[in-house]
Order: C-alpha cells, then structure tokens, then sequence
C-alpha cells in the first residue's frame, strides 16, 4: 500500500456547504465510522481516501474511533485527524464502549475487509438500534471464501444482513453479491477504487542481472485469501520456480514469518522479504507484479501497478479480469497456467502491451469521472435520507 494521496484532477466544488452556520461552534457529527484491528492494506486506504475526499470536497463530518495505534496514524496521513475520536484502545469492550456513547440518530459505519469479519459487531451495533452502513469490498459467501462451516456461518450471517440501511461496495460484481445472493433490501452504493498514489516520480526500471524474470507481491501477507500459502508450497517443493523466477514479497501480515522462514531456506538469491513500503520500491527491481488471491474485491495494488506503466499477472479469482488482458490471467490453483502468464512477461513487447491494455481500462472503469459523482451521491443519500430504513431507501441502489 502507498502513502494515501489522491492520483486525480481536483474534483468539482462541494455541491453543498456542511451544515451548521459559522460562529455557532462546530456541529456535530454526521457518519460515526468504526474501524476495526487488522493489517493496514489497500481496503484501508480507499476507505480512509473516500472519506478524506468526502470531507474536503463535501465538508463531511464524520468522527471515526481508531482503536490501534496504526490505523489511528493512518488516519492521520489521510488527512483525518481533526474527525478521530478519543482514543479507545484495542479490544471487544472498548468497540461496545465507542456504539454506546454515539448519538443514537447518527447512523454508524463498519468496514468489515469481508462480510463475516467481525461479525458480531455488526450484531452488537442492530441490537444496540443503530442505523448501520456497511462499506464492503468483497461481499462473497463463506463458501465462496472457503470458510470451514460454511453453510452454517452463511446462516447465522444472512438475517443480520437484512438490517443494515446502506452499503457501500467497490463494482457491480460486489453489488450483485450482496443483491442475488444476499437479497438485501438495502441500497447499495458502489464507490470505484482508485489509484491512491503519493505525487512523487515514476519508479525507474532497475535492469536484472540474471536471466530471471523479477517477480514481486506486494500487500497484507494473508496466506489464504491472497494465496501465499499455494504459491509458496510452489516454491518450496519445485525447484522450477525459482530457477526461472526471482521473488520479491514486500507487506506485513500474519503469514509474514512462514514467508521469512522459506526465504531463509532458499537463499536470498531466489527470495526476499521486505517489511511494507511504498509499492514503488518493489517495482523498481521488478518485472511484473502478482497477485494469486482466491479471491478479491478490485485490490488497489493492481490499479496502482497500473497507473506506474508495470504489468500485472494475476489469478481468476482476483477480481481484475476486467483490467487485465486474458493472457495475463490464470485459473487459481493452476500452476501451468501461473507459469504461462509468467513466462509470456519476460518478451519486453508482451510487457508494454499488457500494460498499455490495463491502461485503458483504468481510465474507463476507475476513472475520476466515474468516482466524482458516486461520492456525491453517497454524501447526499447521508444528508437526505440517513433516517429512512431499506425500504424507504431502496430507490437509491439503481
């Protein structure tokens, strides 16, 4: 993940002032937001980018209650310190403690990375009356997922589900999951993901000083979501993947320490692991980047990738199908097919195209253009309608 600095033309005026008249103190809250502990990763910063936009170009008021030290200062670098509130700290109590003293009227943002992480805030929050919005990247099933006791999490998950009053997603794929498969009544809102860029030069293309095709990942170091745990089995037990391939693994997360163990045991000629950095820094010594997730909402890795001129290999499942060229994407699980797409990146011509075809389809699917007016219409659906329930609300989900 990069520094959280919008890759955009200034947006238009705000369309409307923040209420409350000068020199009658500050007003009060419109959107409390809870954030929940995990990594710092890509889901984080376009929710913290949203919000920070919304804010100066809206003159939204959200108070946003930060229970650790890291996404407290992530807050901070987005331009949001002045909406944090006191410090809670870490843990289940001081969540409750934050739902408890909100105004009651003032509708509540979870930001769950999945539908069931931390799913019992969610319930705390409906038993406690309040109006919850949901931003959600990834809206799939358990099964979906691979969750063990799928079938049984779905169940239990479904019915809360139905009283949340606004969601808030990242492309139509999202929207449909929560539409067919959930049936919520709710509307849902999709907001496109950005390249969420630091303004500074372009990374320069490092040349390689072996014949090996320079491969980085870049991210949270989720073993099974992003696929870390297959692609390192690969590495591990087939001496192919790294006599043709170089790997570089830069992020943070709880499969960091396998990740270091079998770097340790292949030598740093054929893997490294660097702690979380601007992406930049892995690019610049890299040919490609990777992503083979089992699953994905639209990961903002792959759309700054993009927008610095490097191509992007990625699984099926990661959601980018759109983006990317077919030839640039593989079935997850496939290992031929991994080494297919790998292998088609080491022809320079084959690299320029593949980038210049993601290009396009940055500017068409994520442009500025498109996520302007959606941010626009999630402030005014607050402003007009945060009291209404799903049903009052419904028109706003077309």
């Amino acid at each position: 993940m990069s520094a959280l600095h919008v890759a955009q033309p200034v947006p238009p005026a705000p369309d409307t002032a923040a209420p409350g008249a000068a020199g009658t103190g500050p007003a009060p809250a419109e959107l409390c937001v809870l954030l929940t502990p995990r990594e710092i990763g890509g889901h984080e910063a376009a929710l913290l980018g949203w919000l920070a936009d919304a804010v100066r170009l809206h003159g939204l008021r959200p108070r946003i209650t930060a229970p650790t030290p890291a996404l407290a200062e992530a807050c901070r670098a987005a331009g949001l310190g002045a909406c944090l509130a006191a410090d809670t700290g870490p843990g289940r109590a001081a969540l409750l403690r934050a739902l408890r003293r909100w105004p009651a009227g003032t509708p509540v943002l979870l930001a769950p990375g999945v539908l069931h992480t931390d799913a019992w805030l969610l319930a705390a929050a409906l038993a406690l009356g309040r109006a919850v919005w949901v931003y959600v990247p990834m809206a799939y099933s358990a099964r979906h997922m691979g969750y063990r006791h799928a079938a049984l999490r779905d169940r239990l998950l479904a019915p809360w589900l139905h009283h949340v009053r606004l969601w808030i997603t990242v492309d139509e794929a999202q929207r449909r999951w929560l539409h067919r498969h959930w049936q919520v009544p709710a509307p849902a809102l999709v907001l496109p993901n950005l390249p969420r860029l630091a303004p500074r030069p372009v990374p320069l293309w490092q040349a390689a000083d072996d014949a090996r095709l320079r491969v980085c990942w870049v991210g949270r170091f989720d073993p099974w979501q992003k696929g870390l745990d297959w692609l390192a089995g690969l590495l591990r037990d087939d001496p192919h993947w790294h006599a043709h391939y170089r790997w570089h693994f830069q992020g943070r997360g709880p499969g960091e320490l396998a990740l270091l163990e079998l770097a340790s045991a292949l030598g740093p000629q054929h893997m490294q692991v660097h702690a979380h950095a601007p992406i930049d820094q892995a690019l610049a010594g890299s040919d490609l980047l990777l992503l083979p997730s089992r699953y994905e909402g639209v990961p903002l890795v792959a759309l700054e990738a993009t927008a610095l001129g490097w191509p992007v290999v990625a699984s099926r499942q990661a959601g980018l199908a759109a983006l990317l060229p077919a030839e640039s994407l593989f079935e997850f699980g496939d290992r031929a097919g991994l080494d297919r797409a790998l292998a088609r990146m080491r022809d320079p011509a084959a690299r320029m195209q593949a980038v210049a075809h993601a290009r396009r389809q940055l500017a068409r699917l994520h442009a500025p253009q498109r996520y302007r007016p959606a941010l626009l219409a999630l402030v005014q659906h607050l402003r007009s309608g945060r009291q209404a329930g799903p049903a009052a609300a419904a028109g706003s989900s077309a």
